[in-house]
Parts: structure tokens; sequence; C-alpha cells
């Protein structure tokens, strides 16, 4: 029952973030999309891939397709099948496009997703990045003053932007600001002595080249979270 209650509460959360980043943009006045049967080459696609816990308690992490045709959303057809790293991908009208949970992998590997029309498959990889990696004296373990205006350190990055966040039993701080090392600005001040997290959640956006669809992009969400001590 708890691992099944830790599944769910997962999903949820990772539903909300999707929700937010995926479905207002693709959001055509919130109407229900075209269904749509047309060739890979005729669609545009957006593949976001939500990684933000490193051993989720399912094992899997959420991802997602979604097909553009010029600046509407669109769902596709049924004789449309869409997979990644074989598990299929069903329309989810939450999300404004087609997603599942699919099996973690490690970084440096791979997510395929496939889009097979009439016998005709066409695949697009998305490469796992490195996660987040922090730097003292922000570090596991590490035992650190609460104050107004505090800083986060880690690895700089190539990341469209960096959401860092710091966590006590019952509070929380959280902002989104560039790739570059720091993450300042966090109001801690009134959080409580003892156990606490810090997190940083990267952001990567690009494209992807080849595929064989009309264009090609992807969003990548991947999380390191710590454990710490506030003073």
């Amino acid at each position: 029952m708890r691992a099944t209650k830790d599944t769910m509460r997962s999903f949820m959360m990772a539903v909300m973030a999707v929700v937010l980043g995926l479905s207002l943009a693709g959001c055509s006045g919130c109407q229900q999309p075209s269904v749509v049967d047309a060739p890979a080459s005729a669609l545009d696609v957006k593949i976001s891939v939500l990684d933000i816990a490193e051993v989720p308690s399912d094992g899997k992490v959420i991802v997602v397709m979604q097909f553009f045709q010029g600046s509407s959303t669109v769902e596709m057809a049924s004789n449309i099948t869409l997979r990644c790293n074989g598990v299929v991908l069903p329309w989810n009208g939450l999300m404004f496009g087609h997603a599942e949970r699919i099996p973690i992998q490690p970084v440096g590997g791979t997510y395929a997703c496939t889009f097979t029309r009439g016998g005709v498959t066409t695949t697009a990889n998305v490469v796992v990045p490195p996660r987040p990696v922090f730097l003292a004296p922000t570090i596991a373990g590490a035992f650190l003053p609460r104050s107004n205006n505090f800083t986060i350190h880690y690895v700089a990055g190539i990341g469209t932007s960096v959401r860092g966040g710091a966590n006590d039993a019952t509070n929380a701080a959280n902002n989104s600001q560039p790739d570059d090392g720091t993450h300042d600005g966090l109001d801690v001040s009134g959080f409580v002595p003892g156990p606490g997290t810090l997190s940083i959640t990267r952001t990567l956006e690009g494209a992807l080249t080849g595929t064989g669809f009309g264009t090609a992009r992807t969003k990548y969400d991947t999380n390191t979270t710590i454990a710490i001590t506030w003073l």
C-alpha cells in the first residue's frame, strides 16, 4: 500500500508540473485538439521528459510526445502507434499530448520515441543528460545557516534554466534562474532548524535533426535532491 501511495503521489506531482509546462503551451483556446492522420514529415513534434526523481518509487519517468500542425496541437489518429522504448503512449487530454510513464534510463541512455503509420516507423532519440551536481558549501550532509539571501552552489551547465529549491519539514522556497552555477536570493530565514533538503532541476531544450518529422524538439527536466541540516 505504501508503494502504491508513493507512486500515485509521484505521478500526481509530475502531472501538475507537466500540465503547467506543457498543456498551457499546447492549449489552443483550450479546445479539444483535432484528430489527425498524417505522415511524420507533415507534423512537428515536441518530446518532453520529466525526470524529477533519481530513484522514482515505480522506477519510471513521464515521457510526452506533443504533435503540432502550424500552431495547433493535434491528436494522432488511432491507426498511428506511438511508443517510447517499446511502451505505447496513449492520448492524455490533461497533457495535450501522448504520454506514459517509461522505465527510467541511466545518464547517457536513450528514450527512443517512435511513430508508426502504414508500416513506416519514424524515430526520435532523446539522450539522458547528466544530473545537476552540487558544490560546497551546499553539498549533501552539510550544516547550513538560514538566511533571507541563501545561495545554492552547483556546477554550471547548458540548461535553458535551473529551478533551485530549499525545504524544511513544512516550508519551501524555489524559483527559476539562469544556469550559471549559483542560485541566489532564496529566503530560508523562516525555516525551522533541523533536517531539510536542497534541489536543483535543470531544464534543457533543443532541436533534434534528421528524425523524419517536420521539426523535432526536446524539453528535458532533470533533478538532483540532497539532504542537509539547517542551523
